[in-house]
């Protein structure tokens, strides 16, 4: 009885520390544009919570999110204004993503041309 006692043990607490090791997910954005700062909006599709980020251009966040959870997601280009030179980048991007434990999406924020704002 006192083996099988420790051997439930034992496997127990290999469980729990092998739960420990599952690495978070991660959302990357990299900002490669000209447009300015860029907002992100991510709503956790389980809890409804939102949570905004601003993407500096030439910059990358990185942001933790829950393993095997959806996520949706707004990336707004609109949000950077008018920039040095007179342009403004127009562009929403909408979607949805899940990320496994222990893995990363990134996201590069590119290709969007800016246009002349109306005279």
């Amino acid at each position: 009885m006192r083996q099988h006692s420790a051997l439930i043990f034992l496997t127990a607490l290999m469980l729990l520390l092998l739960s420990a090791c599952v690495g978070q997910a991660a959302l990357v954005f990299d900002n490669q544009t000209v447009c300015g700062t860029i907002r992100v909006d991510l709503t956790n599709t389980q809890t409804a919570e939102i949570k905004s980020y601003e993407v500096p251009v030439g910059e990358t966040i990185t942001v933790e999110v829950t393993p095997n959870i959806a996520y949706d997601y707004v990336v707004d280009y609109t949000a950077a204004g008018v920039n040095e030179e007179g342009y403004e980048c127009i562009a929403i991007q909408r979607g949805q993503v899940t990320v496994p434990a222990g893995a990363s999406q990134k996201f590069n924020l590119t290709a969007v041309t800016p246009t002349p704002p109306a005279s």
